[in-house]
């Protein structure tokens, strides 16, 4: 009984102790941190996620699938196909494992990539030592970093910072965003911004850089496909001094940096400027030279979008005004040059052209649709006009009509129509010449028109008619 009730003993001492401490720490304000009895982070559980076409290999060399679940031993070799991949999880710590690689767990606290890519997501959960080859990166919590193994190593910081130390003692630091490219066991003396490959690891990770970046990468292919106007809005809403560029770097290289400096805060825009456009020249993406400056996509669209607002005139730039609307904006007037209109059998019928002028007589052909729509309508006013003055007799006794000779068969010209009953309505020549041919005046009767010689209505006529 005394070994059952031992626990129990222990958990009231514990329980007991724990409220003396909170009691003190209430009265007397002293800061106490209190340590659970987990076991440190190297002898920590270390299990499978999700895998994909990936295996286990026992430290004494025995193999078996991988599944999702499984507890690996320290030395378990984990093992991915070109396909393949795996998550190896230790606490809140994960470890992304693309194909085709391999990687060791050595114990909770350290593991080695042989082969391939990783990812270790240590931004809630502990730290960890990566060992590639001699090299180790220390990833400290609340980081996550990306290293490759292939000819040469690529060690980046996706989020947080991290250190690199060689076999030599030599160390690095790695700030977030940043990237150093090992040969051999030599460490470089300086990082560089970091590429991304925008791979579904990344974005698990990082899903908001990777978000940006993909996003300008979207602008960039925007702007350099349609053609040159928004660029020249970029270029010419620019103040500061642009750095020179080869001819053939595309037009978004010259445009985003402006306009990411633009769209972010932090020192002069001429400065950010500047520096977007070094970051780009030593490999960064977009994406991370957005990041670096603080900055989003979103805003650096929106001040594009305004800038595209300002400069555009309305109807003019990115808009085409389309039939419809212009026919609803009001009747639209006759052109000099209409459709040739089309007789009963499917034929179209040449325009009329426009014939000689006989010597001492009027054109025996009228001349274009509209311009004789507009003329008979002028002289049919004029007439209903002087008529409307003139006493009812006296325009009756005193009118002369001009008679015209006529071919057989032929349309009415525009001197009978002129000549005619005024208050007879006057057809226009569209609806004289559709369907026919216009006819020609033989040579030896040619067409006379004659004009009253008296009167106040014979010199209107004449005058318009061309009296000679």
């Amino acid at each position: 009984m005394q070994g059952d009730n031992a626990p129990m003993r222990r958990t009231g001492r514990s329980a007991l102790a724990q409220g003396v401490v909170a009691l003190a720490v209430m009265t007397a304000g002293v800061v106490v941190v209190v340590t659970d009895d987990s076991p440190p982070v190297a002898n920590a559980e270390t299990v499978l996620g999700v895998v994909k076409h990936a295996r286990i290999v026992s430290a004494s060399g025995a193999t078996r699938p991988a599944s999702a679940g499984d507890r690996l031993s320290a030395g378990d070799v984990i093992t991915t196909g070109p396909h393949g991949s795996a998550q190896v999880i230790t606490r809140q710590r994960t470890t992304f494992l693309g194909g085709p690689g391999a990687l060791v767990v050595v114990n909770g606290a350290r593991q080695q990539l042989r082969t391939g890519t990783a990812i270790v997501d240590a931004l809630s959960g502990p730290s960890l030592d990566l060992d590639l080859s001699g090299t180790l990166v220390k990833i400290p919590r609340g980081s996550a970093i990306e290293a490759a193994r292939g000819v040469s190593t690529r060690v980046g910081a996706l989020a947080g910072p991290a250190a690199i130390t060689s076999t030599s003692g030599r160390r690095l630091a790695l700030p977030a965003l940043s990237q150093a490219v090992l040969s051999g066991d030599a460490v470089p003396g300086a990082t560089t911004p970091l590429h991304l490959t925008d791979s579904p690891e990344e974005a698990r990770v990082v899903p908001r850089l990777i978000a940006d970046d993909l996003a300008l990468k979207t602008l960039a292919r925007g702007i350099d496909t349609t053609g040159r106007s928004t660029a020249r809005i970029v270029v010419a809403s620019w103040d500061g001094t642009s750095q020179p560029v080869p001819s053939q770097v595309s037009r978004s290289e010259r445009v985003l940096p402006m306009l990411i400096a633009d769209s972010t805060h932090g020192g002069s825009a001429q400065q950010r400027y500047n520096s977007a456009v070094g970051w780009r020249a030593q490999g960064g993406s977009w994406g991370v030279v957005l990041h670096l400056l603080s900055g989003r996509a979103a805003q650096v669209e929106s001040t594009l979008a305004a800038l595209q607002r300002a400069r555009q005139a309305p109807g003019r730039i990115g808009s085409v005004q389309s039939p419809t609307t212009v026919a609803a904006s009001g009747p639209t007037r006759p052109t000099a040059f209409q459709t040739p209109p089309v007789d009963a059998g499917g034929q179209t019928t040449p325009p009329p052209s426009r014939p000689s002028r006989p010597k001492g007589g009027s054109p025996t052909t009228p001349a274009p649709d509209n311009l004789v729509g507009g003329l008979v309508s002028t002289v049919q006013n004029v007439i209903d006009g002087v008529l409307g003055l003139l006493p009812h007799d006296k325009a009756k006794a005193g009118s002369d009509p001009t008679t015209t000779r006529v071919p057989p068969k032929s349309p009415k010209k525009l001197s009978s129509r002129l000549t005619g009953n005024a208050a007879s309505p006057v057809r226009s020549a569209a609806s004289a010449t559709v369907g026919s041919t216009p006819a020609t005046s033989p040579a030896k009767a040619p067409v006379a028109t004659s004009t009253p010689s008296n009167g106040l209505l014979g010199d209107l006529l004449g005058g318009l008619l061309g009296k000679h």
